[in-house]
Parts: C-alpha cells; structure tokens; sequence
C-alpha cells in the first residue's frame, strides 16, 4: 500500500522559476500535475530550457519576464495566467536579488535599497495579486520562499534574511486574514543548499575550508540540502495531505536551527 499527495486542479505561478531552487519547484510541480506559469526576471534561455523540458516530458510551461517590483507588471501577470487557465491552485514566490555578504555596518545603503525594493516590495505585489486572484476563485495556497536565518540570526547575512523575515510576517499575515477564504499561506525556509544563491555563495565567497567548516560545526545532518529539498517540502504545503496547515513555516535546513 502506497500514500500518494493529491492537489486541488490549477496552475502554478512561480516566481523566480529559474533560480538553483525556483527551478526545481517549476519541475516538481509540473510532475505533480500543475500546469507552470514560470515568472523570471532576466534568465530567458534557463526559462525556455525549462518550459521545453517540462514539455516534452508531457507538461505544459508558459513563461513570462517581470519586474516584480513593478506593480502593473504584476498585475498584468496574473491577467494573463487567468486567460491561460481557468483556475490558479499555487502561487509560489522562490525569488530574490543577488548581493554580496556584508556586516550591517558596511552595507552600501544604496545595496539596501535596492534588496528591499526587490525581494520585499517584489514579494508584497505577487502576494497581494494571489491573495486577489484567490479570493475570486474562492481559495489557493500560497508559497513563500525565504530562509531558515529568520529564527537563527546570521552574521554578515542580514541582507538575506532581514528581508525574508518581512516576507515571511507577509504570509502569515495572508494566513491569518484569509483563511476564511480558504486560502492556506506558508513558508519554507531553506538552510544552506547546494543551489541557487547559497551555492554560489559557497563558491565564490567561502574557501573550501569555510564551507567544510560550516557543513561539519553547523548542520546536525552534516550535509547540504539539494533543490529538490525544498521543491518537496513546498509541493507538500500545498497539497491535500496538508489541508489543516497554514501561517507556518517549514525549516528544511538540515537541522541547522537547533
């Protein structure tokens, strides 16, 4: 006997669809049924490798080029998701700007800005447009990727995880004003992975002695996530079987927060 997830029909927008871990969140669901609306900022060849992908594994991908921070693009974003399908089941923000590690004394304001603007004001304008989008339709689950640093402050880090906190206060905030629409609204809050941002950090940022360092000292497990981690850990948020959750967030850090 096998326990299989199941999911209310619908697409998936997922913003920041080609980064290390939005990516795999586009796949995962595409096997899982939903039809992908894949949302980048600037990475259109990863975009097309991915929508073909998916494709020619008998999915359906569209994608769409947006600043985030714009919010009429936003907007007309969700305008089109709606022509393409005639209900939105997920909306999943994976996105988020690139910088470089700094203490808060040496942050270039000007970086600061920018970051905030970006992640935080860029996550408002998705999530108000999914918290509109399933109020019409009468529910959807909603999905933000942040960090497993909100509960475990790091240093020369807070441009990641200063953000992620206001985004994470956003969800639990949809969470608690509509879930009598029946919209459920959670986190997930990745540790280091071996993807995306975090990989490259490691890569371009830590010598390999750091890295070792920070595998053996930091993470109970002893070893760093893959993007699938948390792909799964977001498709079960949002499936069925976690019908009863919401205004949670979901560390997948290997045990990094204890």
């Amino acid at each position: 006997m096998s326990i299989a997830l199941s999911f209310v029909k619908g697409a998936a927008i997922v913003a920041g669809g080609t980064g290390g871990i939005g990516e795999a969140i586009c796949r995962r669901f595409a096997e899982a049924g939903a039809p992908i609306v894949l949302v980048y900022h600037g990475n259109q060849s990863k975009a097309d490798t991915i929508k073909a992908d998916i494709e020619a594994a008998g999915g359906q991908c569209d994608t769409f080029k947006v600043d985030l921070s714009d919010t009429a693009a936003v907007e007309e974003l969700f305008a089109s998701a709606r022509q393409l399908h005639s209900h939105i089941a997920h909306v999943v923000y994976a996105a988020g700007p690139g910088f470089d590690f700094a203490k808060i004394g040496e942050i270039p304001p000007e970086q600061w800005k920018y970051v905030i603007n970006a992640d935080v004001n860029g996550a408002f304008n998705l999530i108000q447009c999914a918290v509109q989008q399933f109020r019409q339709q009468g529910g959807g689950n909603l999905i933000g990727v942040i960090t497993a640093a909100v509960e475990c402050v790091p240093k020369a880090d807070i441009m990641s995880a200063a953000p992620k906190a206001a985004i994470e206060m956003l969800v639990r905030g949809v969470a608690k004003e509509s879930g009598k629409f029946g919209i459920r609204a959670n986190c997930v809050g990745p540790g280091w992975i071996n993807a995306g941002l975090g990989k490259k950090g490691m890569e371009e940022k830590l010598s390999p002695e750091q890295v070792e360092k920070i595998r053996k000292t930091t993470i109970p497990l002893q070893k760093f996530g893959e993007a699938d981690d948390i792909a799964y850990a977001a498709l079960f948020l949002c499936s069925q079987q976690a019908g009863f959750v919401t205004g949670q967030t979901l560390a997948v850090d290997g045990g990094a927060q204890i």
